[in-house]
């Protein structure tokens, strides 16, 4: 009895260490190689890196940052809003900072230092629910919900990019991007482009000229700010600056509209009119940045090619001072590990000119010691010619995220045990219990 008694409690404790085991902590580096900083561009670095992450339950943040330099104080949202730090929650002054995530929710992350947060070093994550397996039976499922239906919603008037305004934004056009991408604009709603009279202006104008910022012949072109818009159909709408180079900078919305929330007839949606093929396109990478180890990491570069098409027989122009940068074609895997002893292409003369002669994926990087770790890198996408039919896309697809590669990005999946280290632990442990019974 007393035997049973004692192997039952010794498997449940193996079990129980099992469980342990199987539960997957994610370690998440905040900003990745970027760390915690006053940010170049504004808090829009840090709600990026946000937006391509998955947050659980028990999951770790690591906030890298200087000691004496900067620090991290866990906020309420209201004074996360204000950048109001004078009565955190939780402080910390010597990086680097673990901190975990202890259930689901919103939390709210800012510098307390100066004007760090108005500057832009702040950080909102939403915690969903755990990582691991659930420790309870199954609970029955819940009824089936009723769909109930939305009662027609006014008409909402956006100002395009909130506090921004509407001008040439630090970091590409990732910035306006990223404020449509949460929104949903029907039939009828406004858009006010708020800017300074006589530096900008506001057109509407076709996919086509979107895409190759063509501002020649512009559906529209409003110059007095406020320039307000209203949404009279549904369909995608394209707005740029007509302002030389604004374009190429950043300065371009893309919005998709729905039909009408009111009652009454729908209005019929835009016809889409299928763009000719275009010529091949030369793209300076990073535009008036150049090709350089870039302010704030890889995100530069990410944020730079985020909103481009590029086609089989484009060129890219990569811009750099002869002695002091270079350009080398590599491989993913090369590109993910920084490792440049065996480059595809290298070349040492600027400015030096790639034509994308085939579809895939293309990496580049520099060869120069730790340029690659600290952000002069480039990953793009080829698409076959632009005279393929709509909806089609490279034979390889992207799979370059500024989450992956780099110095750091180990640090999270070293925190999930292996499948094979889970089996020869069953197996040993079995072995364990015969040997106890016998």
């Amino acid at each position: 009895m007393a035997k049973t008694l004692t192997l039952a409690i010794f498997v449940t404790t193996i079990l129980a260490a099992l469980h342990q085991t199987t539960v997957a902590q994610e370690l998440h580096v905040v900003g990745d190689s970027l760390g915690w900083i006053v940010p170049p561009g504004g808090p829009i670095a840090y709600s990026t890196w946000a937006s391509l992450q998955t947050f659980s339950v028990g999951d770790i943040l690591m906030f890298n940052f200087t000691t004496g330099q900067q620090d991290v104080a866990m906020v309420t949202k209201e004074a996360y809003d204000a950048c109001n730090s004078t009565n955190p929650i939780l402080l910390q002054t010597t990086g680097p900072v673990n901190i975990t995530l202890p259930s689901a929710g919103l939390y709210y992350f800012i510098g307390t230092m100066d004007t760090h947060c108005f500057l832009g070093q702040k950080l909102t994550v939403d915690v969903t629910g755990t990582s691991g397996p659930a420790t309870s039976p199954a609970a029955p499922p819940p009824p089936p919900m009723v769909p109930v239906a939305t009662p027609p919603r006014a008409p909402v008037t956006y100002v395009v990019g909130d506090e921004l305004g509407w001008i040439v934004p630090p970091g590409g056009p990732i910035a306006y991007s990223t404020w449509a991408a949460g929104k949903t604009f029907f039939v009828g709603d406004t858009l006010v482009f708020n800017f300074q009279n006589g530096t900008q202006d506001v057109a509407e104008v076709t996919k086509a000229a979107y895409d190759s910022c063509d501002t020649t012949t512009p559906a529209t072109v409003l110059t007095t700010s406020p320039a307000k818009i209203t949404l009279t159909t549904s369909g995608d709408y394209f707005f740029t600056s007509t302002y030389s180079r604004h374009c190429f900078l950043g300065q371009k919305l893309a919005i998709t509209v729905m039909a009408s929330t009111t009652s009454g007839p729908t209005p019929p949606p835009r016809t889409p009119v299928p763009a000719p093929p275009r010529a091949p396109v030369t793209y300076v990478v990073g535009d008036k940045l150049g090709w350089l180890v870039p302010p704030g990491g890889p995100i530069a570069y990410s944020a730079w090619a985020y909103d481009k098409t590029f086609f089989v027989g484009d060129t890219l122009v990569f811009n750099f001072t002869n002695g002091t940068q270079d350009v080398a074609e590599v491989t993913q895997a090369a590109f993910d590990s920084c490792n440049t002893a065996t480059p595809t292409t290298i070349l040492t003369t600027s400015p030096a000119k790639i034509t994308l002669t085939t579809a895939g994926s293309y990496f580049f990087t520099s060869t120069y010691p730790r340029h690659c770790f600290l952000g002069q890198k480039l990953a793009i996408n080829v698409t076959a010619t632009s005279s393929s039919p709509p909806g089609s896309i490279a034979e390889t697809p992207n799979a370059y995220s500024p989450t992956a590669g780099g110095p750091l990005s180990s640090a999270s999946s070293s925190a999930a045990p292996s499948t094979t280290a889970i089996s020869l632990f069953c197996v040993t442990f079995l072995s364990i219990v015969t040997t106890f019974l016998l």
